[in-house]
């Protein structure tokens, strides 16, 4: 059995009417029949045929809906674009309200199932022209800035569209920023209609580019102005700076109200004062802002004065040392040791500290008559630039004993 079948599935009768119907369902599907066509919606544009001279097309739709109906195979060859043209004839209509049938030119083959709208409503007006004058529209002028004079050339031009939006315009203007006009060349600028919140798009500018030029005058002022020092370093560790004394402490400068505005001093070039230990006077050059002029002299004075810094080092218990000779063999001093505080610079009283004292406490006992008597507490300092400041107590007591 299955022999008789591999004889049939490989003889030349069953391969040529296999393919005879292999063939015929190809043609088929490819052909599709009349009863089989496909139906395909387009969205495209409108065009407007034999528009009349003279006028401009109101408010018609940009585009409408078309349903195609074609074979399998058209159908998926179409080319919206060349296949489907979707037009109203306006020939020999007058300026006016009025409604038009759509028309579609189909390529062949292809057939108009629909189309939305098949009726459209437009209004045709008449296309007129206009000279008007071009006015600047100036920005708010800043303090200090006048304008002496502007040009705009051609200073008119022509504006087409339909009566109803030419009759809406109420001027035309050009725009120019305070940089243009501060520029002093002669620059091109965009005609803009007004008002400037409706759409004229549709209506044209004859030249939409005009040239204005304008003189603007800046107007100069006085202004007096502190003077600051910079001052760069420090002066020695032993010292501060006490004052800084500027001649004079004021300059009068000339220039823009809107460049003096922003400035609220003048400072000198800088004073190095590192290491100084000294007061010092010299004299500074100014450094002055682009575009200000200096009413006076370019340079001042100025005088730093300097300040001592001081530190202090406190010795405790300091025995007091016994000078002269008494007329009493036994006597005492109470109490023997005093407390006492040294001031001076600081790098001074940094080297002595942690070292043997450099001061002696000593009273003097010579010519003592008396039995009982308060006596004063004297300091010697063995080094230069120290001084005493405080000293605990400031006299003892002397008492014969004997």
């Amino acid at each position: 059995m299955m022999k008789r079948i591999d004889e049939l599935f490989s003889s030349r009768t069953f391969l040529k009417i296999f393919s005879l119907v292999l063939a015929f369902l190809l043609w088929f599907y490819v052909t599709g029949g009349s009863d089989t066509d496909v139906v395909r919606t387009y969205r495209l544009s409108l065009q407007l045929r034999n528009v009349p001279s003279g006028v401009t097309v109101q408010r018609a739709p940009r585009e409408v809906e078309v349903q195609i109906s074609a074979n399998r195979f058209l159908a998926s060859n179409v080319i919206p674009e060349k296949d489907i043209v979707c037009y109203v004839d306006l020939q020999g209509l007058e300026p006016g309200r009025h409604t038009v049938p759509v028309k579609v030119s189909l390529s062949a083959g292809l057939k108009l199932v629909s189309i939305n709208p098949s009726m459209i409503d437009l209004r045709l007006e008449r296309t007129v022209e206009k000279s008007i004058s071009v006015m600047p529209k100036l920005p708010q002028m800043p303090d200090g800035y006048v304008v002496k004079s502007v040009a705009v050339s051609p200073s008119q031009v022509v504006i087409r569209g339909t009566e109803s939006d030419v009759a809406k315009v109420s001027g035309a203007v050009v725009t120019p920023t305070l940089a243009d006009l501060l520029s002093r060349e002669p620059k091109s600028f965009d005609v803009k209609l007004e008002p400037q919140w409706h759409d004229w798009s549709d209506v044209t500018v004859i030249p939409d580019k005009v040239n204005l030029e304008a003189e603007v005058e800046v107007v100069k002022i006085k202004k007096e102005v502190p003077i600051e020092v910079p001052i760069e370093g420090k002066p020695n560790s032993d010292y501060l700076v006490s004052s800084i004394i500027i001649t004079p402490s004021t300059i009068m400068l000339e220039g823009p109200k809107s460049v003096l505005d922003g400035i609220k001093a003048i400072t000198t070039k800088p004073l190095n004062i590192e290491g100084i230990t000294e007061d010092v006077e010299g004299q500074l050059s100014l450094a002055l802002p682009e575009g200000v002029a200096l009413l006076g002299e370019g340079a001042v004075t100025v005088r730093v004065t300097l300040k001592q810094k001081v530190a202090t080092l406190k010795y405790e218990s300091l025995e007091i040392e016994v000078r002269g000779r008494s007329i009493y063999k036994q006597w005492e001093i109470s109490p023997n040791k005093v407390d006492v505080v040294v001031e001076g610079p600081p790098s001074l009283i940094a080297s002595l500290e942690g070292k043997e004292p450099v001061v002696v406490a000593y009273v003097d006992i010579t010519n003592i008559v008396s039995k009982k008597l308060s006596i004063p507490v004297n300091i010697e300092t063995k080094v230069s630039g120290i001084k005493v400041t405080s000293l605990n107590p400031e006299r003892v007591s002397f008492t014969v004993t004997d």
